[in-house]
């Protein structure tokens, strides 16, 4: 195989095959950052009923994981960033991030340009360890970015 375009020669098709995947990542790169949603939102963990009554069952059981490892957001903060529910996104703090599902909140549950995400293992992911002397960090409306995943 021999490609006049980058002037490699015959024999070389590992040349070739390297070339080609750099283009691929390129390509993929940007495709990503084309669809990279920069937009801030502001989250607010929190409890949920569905969280209080799975909890009784444990931690560990599926109910009580499948509560604390989806991000709740405004139906048309969704719509707008062409999410639907269980589309997968990154959210991004300044102290982590975590990726996950989305679901629609029910309707006025959260406002426009909030998110909304039950305590949990991945919310904690987000919050930063300053206490300012009082032993609890803040973990109440801090800026985050959400990017959907592909």
């Amino acid at each position: 195989m021999r490609s006049a375009s980058v002037g490699v020669p015959f024999g070389q098709p590992e040349v070739i095959i390297v070339l080609i995947s750099a283009e691929v990542k390129l390509r993929r790169t940007e495709r990503q950052s084309a669809l990279a949603m920069d937009e801030t939102f502001i989250l607010i963990p929190g409890r949920t009923s569905r969280q209080g009554t799975s909890l009784n069952e444990g931690k560990l059981k599926a109910n009580y994981i499948d509560e604390t490892n989806t991000l709740f957001m405004c139906p048309e903060d969704m719509t707008r960033r062409g999410l639907v529910d269980g589309a997968r996104v990154r959210v991004r703090s300044e102290h982590g991030m975590i990726e996950l599902p989305c679901k629609a909140a029910k309707g006025g549950e959260v406002p426009t340009g909030l998110l909304f995400i039950p305590y949990g293992d991945p919310s904690s992911k987000l919050v930063g360890g300053e206490t300012h002397g009082t032993g609890m960090p803040d973990s109440k409306c801090f800026d985050v970015t959400i990017e959907k995943l592909l």
